[in-house]
């Protein structure tokens, strides 16, 4: 597992603790499935830039890019490499 991962891993985990006390998820498991809400998204995008010191640009605010830890890791990993 990557460093990445394990920090988008731990955001996620730390949001459904606090919405459902569920965990763990699988990196390809729905996140909205899993228990997240539409507001839950934006704290977890928020959380996210925290996270990896990154800004999201809106245009990549999208569900499918918070669809999923590997749809997040997908997309931190992209920005950075854009840096």
């Amino acid at each position: 597992m990557t460093i990445t991962r394990t920090g988008i891993t731990g955001v996620v985990e730390a949001l459904l603790i606090k919405r459902s006390g569920a965990t763990p998820i699988a990196v390809d498991q729905n996140l909205t499935e899993a228990g997240l809400t539409s507001l839950d998204m934006v704290t977890l995008m928020l959380a996210i830039e925290d996270e990896f010191g990154i800004e999201i640009p809106q245009r990549q605010m999208t569900p499918a890019n918070f669809r999923s830890i590997a749809a997040i890791e997908v997309l931190v990993s992209t920005l950075a490499l854009a840096a």
